[in-house]
């Protein structure tokens, strides 16, 4: 059988097998006509393993049925996608056309919400429609699918015109994640060759000497730089984004992976570089016996009060959960922690720094305390990845061949995350061997590795060494 015919085999079995895991639930696998549901989305979460090799295999079918020089534009090309979705999320797009309904609604109608140029809206839109984002009904009239729909705010538009600012407050941060992942692009990525092949900054491990920085000609770090109060706006958003993932999947995070439940009554959590408390509000619902800090930086504390005081404010009261500002690159002041947590703070950081905030950590354990580190691990794309295997849970599944060797790493956005966090604040994200290294550089041992589909995190159960 030759590499073409065993995509397309990969392709129609993986299909045929999806819809009979479906019809099994009585759910038909939803299509870009079906409404988001919870019933629906729960189906593309449970099925995503299945999904996998058949996006990857369609994936590497376009690769070899393409001329190399169109698939090449193709990808070149894309870096307008990513500033076309923060245009439609910034002219309120997704939540125009969900109050406009099924019949969708006219450029000029959708432009004059923001007062944008319809023409060249009109034009983005279509663009968007041709990757499957929108759909264009008539010349010119557009309505949502549901892509697009995930996009959505569920808010009133004239509530949304009144107050910019808090159109995400109480989203799952779907809007605003995709908003500020397509501003990062833009602002990064136009300048990353000249950045890298700069011998003054190309090998630089500073946070505040990336990309990024060259494009807002500013020394300040990204997280410094949002702090400004004329970036209010990104503040806020950056806080809500971080909750994209946490709400996708709240449960699983919450009672998989590190045995949360059998801590204790009274063991306390630090989730340290947690930001608003995403994810210590998950735990915190499934798991009521515990105690937990919320750390983060005090601007950073302030936003998470807010949203403390409207969703769980009993449990601040009562000081089950209390929010702490603190530096993580400071002396850790928590001597008694039973468990310290990392979630999507190591990637945000070259190693340089990560081993300063791991090593604070690990000078302030108890011998018994566990570090959870919350991050991706990116996957080698050869199939020999020379890792040790000997670490429960380190070794993964590889795809059949010929697709490459890791199905959900090949059709997943980790390695596009890993150059945006090189051109924001050269940091990244890291393969386990990169991992186990850091972490014994920092004095903690790597014992487990508890996986997740993606798009949800690995978690990485380490102990001091």
């Amino acid at each position: 059988m030759s590499a073409l015919d065993a995509l397309v085999q990969i392709i129609a079995n993986g299909v045929k097998d999806i819809q009979a895991k479906s019809a099994q639930r009585d759910t038909p696998y939803p299509t870009q006509d079906t409404p988001l549901g919870p019933e629906s989305e729960r189906l593309q979460s449970d099925l995503a393993a299945e999904a996998a090799p058949v996006v990857a295999a369609a994936w590497q079918l376009i690769a070899t049925l393409k001329h190399p020089q169109s698939y090449l534009l193709d990808l070149a090309f894309l870096s307008f996608l990513s500033g076309s979705l923060s245009v439609a999320e910034a002219a309120y797009v997704p939540d125009v056309l969900r109050e406009a309904g099924t019949k969708g609604l006219h450029v000029n109608d959708i432009a004059a919400v923001k007062n944008v140029d319809a023409g060249k809206l009109g034009r983005i839109l279509r663009y968007l429609a041709s990757r499957h984002i929108f759909e264009e009904v008539t010349p010119d009239v557009f309505r949502n699918n549901r892509i697009s729909s995930a996009l959505c705010t569920g808010k009133p538009v004239q509530e949304m015109l009144g107050s910019p600012i808090d159109r995400w407050d109480g989203t799952n941060g779907v809007a605003a994640l995709i908003s500020m992942t397509g501003e990062n692009n833009q602002w990064g990525n136009a300048w990353l060759a000249e950045h890298l092949l700069d011998p003054a900054t190309g090998h630089s491990q500073e946070p505040n000497e990336a990309a990024w920085q060259r494009a807002m000609r500013t020394k300040l770090t990204v997280f410094d730089w949002m702090e400004l109060p004329e970036h209010a706006l990104y503040l806020r958003k950056f806080g809500i984004a971080m909750r994209a993932n946490t709400n996708a999947a709240e449960d699983a995070i919450a009672t998989r992976g590190f045995e949360w439940a059998s801590l204790p009554a009274g063991s306390l959590v630090v989730d340290v570089g947690g930001g608003v408390g995403n994810f210590t509000m998950a735990l915190a619902k499934a798991h009521k016996h515990l105690r937990y800090v919320v750390q983060d930086r005090h601007a950073v504390v302030k936003e998470g009060e807010q949203l403390w005081k409207a969703n769980m404010p009993d449990l601040i009261d009562r000081s089950t959960v209390q929010l702490q500002g603190h530096d993580f690159f400071a002396e850790q002041p928590i001597k008694n922690a039973d468990v310290f947590a990392l979630r999507y703070v190591t990637h945000n950081w070259s190693d340089k720094y990560a081993n300063k905030i791991l090593s604070h950590l690990r000078d302030a354990a108890q011998p018994t305390t566990k570090l959870v580190v919350i991050d991706h691990i990116s996957d080698y794309m050869c199939r020999d990845s020379g890792t040790a295997t000997d670490i429960p849970g380190a070794a993964k599944p590889q795809a059949p061949e010929p697709l490459l060797p890791h199905a959900d790493s090949a059709t997943g956005w980790k390695y596009s995350m890993d150059i945006c966090m090189m051109s924001v604040a050269n940091c990244q994200e890291r393969t386990l061997g990169h991992f186990i290294e850091l972490l014994k550089d920092a004095g903690w041992k790597l014992e487990r590795v508890c996986r997740f589909e993606p798009p949800l995190p690995q978690q990485l159960v380490c102990s001091p060494l």
